[in-house]
């Protein structure tokens, strides 16, 4: 009775080892060239993305196949959700035409939702090959935003008694959504650090008596700006010294010593030589005369390149307001401020001066309101000189928002700038710290 299924049985097992030979290289027997094909998410940039709820994001990819003499490939592809427990295809596969080099398809996300949250991967395969390929993706976050009082500490066991010379890392911890952006304070007073507002933490190098004071952080986001209480750093005296006033007193008396014994009579000496050699020139001071000469010419050539401080973007329902509130208020301050229609000299076109405008100045303030969603001349002029040079080194950009614009209406290059509000009492104060 075995006996006679065995044949049965055996072609089965050959039927299954051939299908499980062919899906391992898909490329064999294949008439057409064997490429598998590699999509990437050309929209947005980044990898990860902070989204509040309510936000709408469009996410894009791209994929090429490289076609051969006697290739007939069509590209299909499609959106995946991976989440914490499955894969998920989102919406059906879509195709191309035949022979098409290269193929786009996009994923809208609108009103999001904090289930809207995971990675979304998207796959391509061609017809040729249909050996899948995957996107590295984009992760997605969705969560309500909050910002926490922020705690400040330092990386040394006893910050009232810190060894001259030493370094000192101050850290700002906070929880945060979307990642907050931080300031530093000493004794009240801003200061300024060689790190991004996007680091969390401060280093003082060679830790000295100047460095003593009250330190403290500012975390900020779009919920508002919290501060942290103060953390006195001070140094700890030399073993055996004198007392600070003692130190101070004895330094300045010896000073005064030293200036009497030694700078009276080399200040008489330098003012005899001056009225001897009054109308001498020599040579060497006209070289070093030239270098200098030469450095500050270097000097102005780099600061020309970026001779506006600012430029200013908006409607023209919004530029009173702009030209009151930022403009007016920046010049006092002595800053020298590129507003579109007010400083155009005419001969070319708007969108030229808008680009030479942006490109001269080393922040751009961008007026966000509902106006401006209905004025042309701003889109094509915000299109002109912010979307179409994203890629190049662009000053600082600044958004700010009135007249109840929110912020998930923001263009998505603009998504993970934190926007100043306009109708707010600090706004200015603010502007001047971004």
């Amino acid at each position: 009775m075995f006996l006679r299924f065995l044949p049965i049985f055996v072609f089965l097992l050959a039927s299954l080892a051939y299908s499980t030979l062919a899906d391992d290289d898909p490329c064999r027997g294949s008439p057409y060239p064997c490429e598998v094909l590699k999509p990437w998410v050309s929209s947005p940039r980044q990898r990860s993305l902070e989204l509040l709820p309510g936000d709408n994001v469009t996410l894009r990819c791209d994929v090429e196949q490289h076609l051969g003499r006697n290739a007939a490939g069509a590209i299909w592809m499609a959106w995946y959700k991976d989440n914490t427990t499955a894969s998920v295809r989102l919406g059906r596969f879509i195709y191309s035409e035949k022979n098409a080099p290269n193929f786009t398809t996009s994923y809208t996300l609108s009103n999001v939702r904090r289930h809207d949250s995971g990675t979304f991967i998207c796959q391509a395969k061609s017809t040729g090959n249909l050996r899948k390929g995957n996107s590295t993706g984009v992760h997605v976050m969705v969560a309500e935003p909050q910002l926490e009082t922020p705690n400040i500490t330092a990386d040394t066991r006893d910050p009232d008694s810190i060894d001259l010379g030493a370094n000192v890392t101050l850290r700002c911890e906070t929880l945060a959504y979307p990642h907050a952006l931080f300031n530093w304070t000493k004794d009240g007073r801003d200061v300024s650090t060689n790190h991004s507002r996007a680091t969390d933490h401060m280093i003082i190098t060679g830790f000295s008596q100047s460095d003593e004071g009250l330190y403290a952080c500012v975390a900020w986001n779009v919920m508002g700006e919290k501060r942290s209480h103060q953390l006195l750093l001070k140094a700890k005296p030399p073993d055996g010294g004198l007392p600070d006033n003692m130190i101070i007193a004895i330094a300045v008396g010896a000073f005064a010593g030293v200036f009497v014994v030694v700078g009276i009579p080399v200040v008489v000496y330098i003012y005899r030589r001056r009225r001897q050699f009054k109308h001498c020139r020599l040579e060497s001071e006209s070289d070093e005369e030239a270098d200098t000469s030469d450095l500050v010419d270097d000097i102005s050539k780099l600061y020309s390149s970026k001779p506006y401080d600012s430029c200013v973007l908006c409607s023209r329902a919004d530029e009173p307001w702009a030209k009151s509130n930022i403009v007016d208020e920046l010049e006092k301050t002595k800053q020298k401020v590129y507003l579109p229609r007010r400083d155009d000299t005419g001969g070319d076109s708007v969108f030229q001066y808008l680009s030479i405008g942006v490109a001269k100045s080393k922040n751009v303030i961008v007026v966000h309101s509902p106006s401006a969603t209905s004025d042309k001349w701003f889109e094509k002029g915000y299109q002109t000189a912010i979307a179409e040079n994203l890629d190049e080194n662009l000053p600082k950009v600044i958004p700010v928002l009135r007249n109840g614009f929110k912020r998930n209406n923001l263009p998505i290059e603009l998504k993970n700038i934190v926007p100043l509000d306009g109708d707010e009492p600090q706004f200015f104060e603010k502007l001047q710290r971004s």
